[in-house]
């Protein structure tokens, strides 16, 4: 019961986020860490009483990336913090993915990741200027964040393990698309395509504890 009720908080909190970012409204610098802080929230309540590495090591993931949000959304250009923030986040998801069956490596699942982190970075690079070695970092530990999160949906292949795979296909489209608004050009709707992937992602990344 808590949960559907934090569930529609976190959709009401991110619906207000979408729209107040749209109108530049100063109340989204309160809707977009609230929303953040309501999917820590369930991750908190989905903890098992007597604890869980896995789940410790999500909910870090979650404070660098709520600490990712506020320097994203900061008026002063603060996206390298941002950047090591969520960088920090996903090498934090990475363990956690890798808990029950090891390091993943497969490499006929890495193909289509870093196919697509190759295509990717060939076409944003050339608009990168000075932040083209933050840029091929964060893409080779998203490529290796998508790789463990297909790890353990095959391996373990329960319902915890699809919410980790489906959060991080989610969360490699949201930056996808950030990336593309911050370096290339902004498309109609960005706010709403990147945030709303963006929190999806990180909801069932917190329901897999």
């Amino acid at each position: 019961m808590i949960i559907s009720i934090l569930i529609g908080l976190v959709i009401i909190s991110a619906s207000l986020y979408i729209y107040f970012d749209v109108v530049s409204n100063n109340l989204k610098y309160i809707t977009k860490p609230l929303t953040t802080l309501l999917i820590i929230l369930i991750a908190i309540f989905q903890l098992p009483e007597t604890g869980s590495t896995y789940g410790y090591l999500i909910l870090t993931g979650l404070f660098f990336s709520l600490l990712g949000d506020i320097f994203l959304m900061l008026p002063t250009d603060k996206f390298v913090q941002g950047l090591v923030s969520f960088l920090v986040a996903h090498i934090a998801y990475i363990i956690a993915f890798s808990l029950g069956f090891g390091p993943y490596f497969e490499i006929g699942y890495l193909i289509p990741s870093a196919v697509y982190t190759i295509i990717f970075l060939w076409i944003l690079l050339p608009k990168t200027g000075e932040m083209k070695i933050p840029v091929i970092v964060y893409a080779l530990v998203l490529m290796t964040f998508l790789w463990q999160a297909t790890g353990r949906f095959y391996y373990l292949g329960n319902s915890s393990a699809f919410f980790t795979f489906a959060g991080a296909i989610l969360f490699v489209i949201s930056d996808t698309i950030l990336a593309y608004s911050k370096f290339i050009k902004t498309p109609k709707a960005s706010s709403f395509l990147i945030h709303s992937t963006y929190w999806v992602a990180q909801l069932l990344i917190a329901l897999s504890i």
